[in-house]
């Protein structure tokens, strides 16, 4: 179940990678550079969340985990090379629920197809799309609690495609019915395969080691190579996760 390469009269394919970036690492940009050199979409864009209540480590304001996602596209990749970083969500109040991200970006381009890039790490067994929720906009004050949000993940299967990447240590169940074993999970989910007998080169490198590592005595220089250069030098001047 590979995702086709989009044709000349199709619409442009733009594969949405979000996540915290907090910091932006290597392995983050290996994997978009990856999914451009799969042919699975022509544009991968970085979009990084908004405030995370439920996330209490996630301390670094917005505009810092913004501007060093610029930095690394910008010195790490040619200028032609199709990844770009999105303001989308970051600058908002809150982070934005997947279904909603994604309604937003097809409004705002109806020329583009958008993919949502998910590892394998969130289909395992306790974890379900179908149920993952969205703000529910008619809800105002005074209303119960539990109505702030309603169950759009079912709609975000239906409507969205997604491209699934390998990650080390999380295995997908393949079976005589389901060989892909995507199927399961909804019918838009496609595995991020390489053409042309390439392997994908992917990283086990977390935004998490690199916090730890900075954290260290002379952490700045333990996370050297493991983040580019110029987001490198942007936490040391911020001192950011010490």
């Amino acid at each position: 179940n590979k995702m086709e390469s989009p044709t000349k009269d199709s619409k442009r394919r733009v594969a949405v990678y979000g996540g915290a970036y907090d910091p932006i690492q290597n392995a983050h940009l290996t994997c978009a550079a990856e999914i451009i050199h799969s042919g699975a979409a022509e544009e991968v864009w970085l979009v990084p969340c908004g405030p995370r209540p439920d996330k209490p480590k996630l301390k670094t304001p917005p505009i810092d985990r913004y501007v060093m996602c610029q930095i690394a596209v910008n010195t790490m990749f040619s200028p032609d090379f199709p990844i770009k970083v999105s303001d989308a969500e970051c600058f908002g109040s809150e982070a934005m629920f997947t279904y909603d991200l994604l309604s937003l970006l097809r409004e705002k381009h109806p020329d583009t197809e958008f993919v949502f890039v998910i590892g394998t790490d969130w289909l395992q067994e306790d974890t379900n799309i179908a149920k993952w929720d969205s703000k529910n906009h008619a809800w105002k004050a005074g209303d119960p609690e539990d109505q702030k949000t309603i169950i759009t993940g079912d709609k975000l299967l239906e409507e969205f495609h997604f491209l699934v990447v390998r990650r080390p240590g999380y295995e997908v169940t393949k079976t005589s019915e389901d060989p892909t074993g995507l199927k399961r999970f909804g019918p838009k989910l496609h595995w991020l395969d390489m053409p042309d007998n390439m392997s994908f080169v992917e990283g086990n490198l977390s935004s998490t080691e690199v916090r730890k590592r900075n954290g260290l005595p002379q952490g700045f220089t333990r996370i050297e190579g493991l983040v580019p250069p110029g987001v490198l030098a942007y936490i040391k001047r911020g001192g950011l996760y010490r």
